[in-house]
Order: C-alpha cells, then sequence, then structure tokens
C-alpha cells in the first residue's frame, strides 16, 4: 500500500527507542532508522512533514521504482530517505572502505548507486551529492566495513565521487523548486 503523505505527519524523537519516530496518519507509526548519535540538533519536540518533505519522498518513490522492492519496502526506504535528508548529522567522508573506480559522472539525489568493499557489491540511494561527495543511504541489510564498523540498512555513510558505480539515475532530477512534485495539502 502506498502511503499519502498528509499534513498530519510529523517527526518526534522517542526517548525509549532512541530513533526518531514518524507519525503517520491514523495512529500508524514508523521508526526510522536514525539514532540519536547520528542526528543533528534539529529534531526536537514535533517536527511537522512539510510540502517539501512530501516532494522528496515522492522523488525517492520514483527511484526506486524499477528496483526489485514491494511498495511497502519501497515506502520505507523513501521515507528513511526523508529523515535522513531533514536529521542526519553531516560527517566527513569514510572513502577508504571502498574500492576506487574512476568514473566521470556527475550524481544528484535519488541515483541507485554500487560501492564496491574488496569486490563485494552494496546497493545505496544517493541522498545529496555535489563535485567530489556524495551522501549514500544503504539498500542492502548490512555490510561489515572493518573489524570495527558495521553499516546497516538505511545507514548513511558519505563517500568520495571515485567510489561510486552509477547504476540507475532519476530520469528527472528536483528542481530548484522543489514544491512542483507535490499538491500543498490544507
Amino acid at each position: 500500500m502506498l502511503l499519502e503523505p498528509s499534513n498530519k505527519w510529523y517527526w518526534q524523537y522517542d526517548c525509549a527507542s532512541q530513533f526518531i519516530v514518524i507519525q503517520l496518519s491514523d495512529g500508524l507509526a514508523m521508526s526510522c532508522h536514525l539514532d540519536k548519535r547520528n542526528m543533528n540538533n534539529l529534531c526536537k519536540g514535533r517536527i511537522n512533514f512539510c510540502a517539501e518533505d512530501s516532494s522528496y519522498y515522492y522523488y525517492f518513490l520514483e527511484a526506486l521504482k524499477d528496483l526489485d522492492f514491494s511498495v511497502p519496502e519501497k515506502v520505507q526506504i523513501a521515507l528513511n530517505a526523508v529523515t535522513n535528508l531533514r536529521f542526519h548529522k553531516i560527517k566527513m567522508p569514510q572513502s577508504w572502505f571502498f574500492d576506487y573506480h574512476y568514473s566521470d559522472a556527475s550524481f544528484n539525489t535519488g541515483d541507485i548507486i554500487t560501492l564496491s568493499l574488496k569486490g563485494v557489491n552494496i546497493q545505496c540511494v544517493i541522498l545529496e551529492a555535489d563535485d567530489r561527495v556524495s551522501t549514500c543511504m544503504l539498500l542492502d541489510t548490512s555490510v561489515q566495513l572493518s573489524d570495527s564498523k558495521k553499516l546497516n540498512k538505511f545507514e548513511v555513510i558519505r563517500v568520495m565521487n571515485d567510489r561510486v558505480l552509477l547504476q540507475n539515475t532519476v530520469a528527472k532530477h528536483l528542481p530548484n523548486d522543489s514544491f512542483s512534485f507535490v499538491q500543498i495539502m490544507a
């Protein structure tokens, strides 16, 4: 079932689980995979899901349409992507875990990419990118990056673009006016 955003949706930090929870309509809630140590300081109290968040939600759903995930999984991925875009603390790139790949491609929000770790391919979606660095959210179950570092599904890592292999690009790019993708709900 595809969830349609509404003005009743909001995020709230859950002290018990120490994760952000998105409250959806009719008492439905989803715990997002963003823990306290990786959050910026913006998640205090109740924060409404705005038109820009809805725009990104639909944009990520579009990016995922050709991937082999069920509709509920795509909704979960899109909601985690929007949550990470809104609340994830920006960190330094950690490219050293991944194999080098020369590419002159440019990357955009919603691109499905592959990172290689000692020959093992890892599927991610790009949350943000510039000319040098991409912020990627893991779509696979989990991956052991080193003896002491593990990346779990929906966790975010920043890498230099010379580690990124483009798998699938979004046909349309998010315009500067992101409100064009969404009807503002009263």
